[in-house]
């Protein structure tokens, strides 16, 4: 077989050029220590040696975000840890690093520009657990992602990354008895609840070089804009640009996230939610913008086939919205299989013969899906099957 072109640079390739004829599996495992895929020169091959069998040979493929998986979730959980550590401090009374909350989210407005289908996967990875600190970290990132969607400058990122990772800080200083009760609240203890957006104004106004407008975001993230939010019944002429953004990607990752004391939502019961509430509640611009940000099917949610199959969104289509491309982790009685890569808009049929599509959009837990394993067995980074 002839390699006509590397994916890796030539400074890397232990060959002399850039054009190789495989001859041992031995040149196959060169090629394989430095890239992950080649150019085939097909007139090379039929001239010289016959056509290239494929038609008994499996499609095999990365997941679209796989070289770069690891790199990118680094720094996800680096800032994860982050602010864990600043939510700690703020508990304890201790003033925290503003610099280094400054430059993790540098990092991830970095990460969102290069990758942002695999930030947007990790946002889906939920620990119940750890809400707080995990809830903090979604918002900041989708929080980029939208302002990316509205073509915010380099800067104007970074200013809402760090709205988005700070604003409900204020609840550090609500007691854990209220702040972790698995049951409703009762009324006092809902007034003790809304004065985190109080003590998060109180505690950023107190640390040294915070962005102004991140005392604003922490002290009206749950106003209105009809006046009817709280703390003190704001309406939409006086609440900034950055409020009313992370108002939107707030609202969407708590109604989607598991807590002590409710289930998440399926992701478009939630997308129901904002647009009943534009207009209201919510900026309706950024509402349309955030969908579109993140689709219909976004990366980390799971669907039910028509064939009853349960899959992993793993990739977007931005010709057709509709037809994603989903890693099939479950066959139609919702039994583990060997999972393959099956790409809706190829419009492939399934075993009865009938063409494959989305039933619903399903929560993880309820089909025994657990995302953090898939992640920490390194499930994102793997080869797999091509259906069809």
């Amino acid at each position: 077989m002839c390699v006509s072109r590397l994916e890796a640079p030539i400074e890397d390739s232990p060959f002399l050029l850039d054009r190789v004829v495989i001859e041992s599996h031995a040149d196959i495992q060169a090629i394989q220590a430095i890239c992950d895929y080649v150019y085939i020169d097909v007139k090379y091959q039929k001239s010289f040696s016959g056509a290239i069998p494929t038609r008994n040979t499996e499609a095999r493929k990365h997941l679209s975000f796989a070289r770069s998986f690891n790199q990118t979730a680094n720094t996800f959980q680096r800032t994860g840890n982050l602010i864990k550590t600043v939510m700690d401090d703020i508990r304890f009374g201790n003033q925290f690093s503003v610099s280094a909350v400054k430059q993790a989210v540098s990092e991830c407005v970095d990460k969102v520009l290069e990758n942002p289908d695999t930030m947007l996967l990790l946002t889906q990875i939920k620990d119940q657990d750890q809400y707080t600190a995990q809830h903090s970290m979604n918002v900041c990132i989708l929080s980029i992602l939208l302002g990316r969607e509205l073509n915010f400058s380099m800067e104007d990122l970074n200013k809402v990354g760090f709205c988005g990772l700070m604003h409900d800080v204020g609840k550090m200083k609500v007691p854990l008895e209220i702040l972790n009760k698995p049951g409703s609240l009762e009324d006092y203890e809902m007034d003790i609840m809304r004065k985190h957006t109080l003590y998060g104004r109180n505690v950023l106004m107190s640390a040294r070089n915070v962005y102004p407008g991140a005392v604003d975001v922490a002290y009206d993230h749950h106003e209105h804009l009809a006046g009817t939010g709280y703390p003190r019944g704001l309406n939409k002429t006086t609440l900034s640009i950055f409020t009313k953004l992370v108002a939107v990607v707030d609202t969407y990752d708590a109604i989607t996230s598991d807590r002590v004391y409710q289930r998440g939502k399926p992701h478009l019961m939630a997308l129901g939610i904002l647009v009943k509430g534009m207009g209201q509640q919510f900026e309706a611009n950024y509402v349309t913008q955030f969908i579109n940000c993140i689709g219909f099917y976004p990366q980390g949610n799971l669907v039910e086939l028509s064939s009853g199959e349960v899959g992993l969104i793993v990739e977007q289509n931005k010709a057709d919205r509709l037809k994603p491309k989903i890693l099939l982790i479950q066959d139609g009685n919702k039994n583990p299989i060997e999972e393959k890569i099956l790409d809706l808009s190829l419009n492939i049929a399934d075993a009865s013969g009938k063409r494959y599509g989305v039933k619903q959009v399903i929560r993880p837990q309820d089909c025994g899906v657990d995302l953090a394993k898939y992640y920490q067995d390194g499930k994102f980074t793997k080869e797999y099957a091509v259906v069809g």
